[in-house]
């Protein structure tokens, strides 16, 4: 049974090697221009502080996360780890972060990473503008989520 619970800073390691090692996976033929400990102190400094971070739990390991900009509704990051994919992990995380932002949410993610865009889509977001991630410089495509009056994805 996945546990959704909120981050803390002793689950920064484990959250940043599950970012960095899902990543990587994803996208293998991507060149990261950024070493570990960069991400780590993103995360840290950036992320962990402005954001609302939710991670999920399976048998107290972390297996999930989400950083949700509640200012800015917008989910910043969301990752589930490779092996535990299409398990209902990562729905569990969009619909915290529905919680969190329950009128409207936007995200980008990289317009390769089909299966990140189908995973939106049947979660009720819409594409939107395409745009370069200032960080890896690869082509983004934003996601737009607004709660309808008529259901609620």
């Amino acid at each position: 049974m996945v546990t959704i619970r909120a981050y803390v800073p002793n689950d920064l390691e484990n959250t940043v090697q599950l970012w960095y090692r899902t990543w990587h996976r994803t996208f293998p033929n991507l060149q990261h221009p950024q070493p570990y400990h960069t991400w780590k102190a993103r995360f840290h400094d950036d992320l962990a502080r402005r954001g609302e971070v939710w991670l999920a739990e399976l048998e107290n390991q972390i297996v999930g996360f989400v950083v949700v900009m509640k200012e800015e509704q917008e989910i910043n990051q969301l990752f589930v780890d490779c092996v535990y994919q299409n398990q209902g992990i990562g729905s569990a995380l969009v619909n915290k972060a529905k919680e969190i932002c329950p009128q409207r949410l936007t995200l980008q993610t990289l317009q390769q990473n089909t299966k990140a865009c189908k995973f939106y889509e049947k979660h009720g977001f819409n594409a939107g503008k395409l745009a370069t991630n200032e960080i890896n410089g690869q082509s983004n495509i934003q996601y737009y989520w607004l709660l309808s009056h008529s259901s609620r994805n």
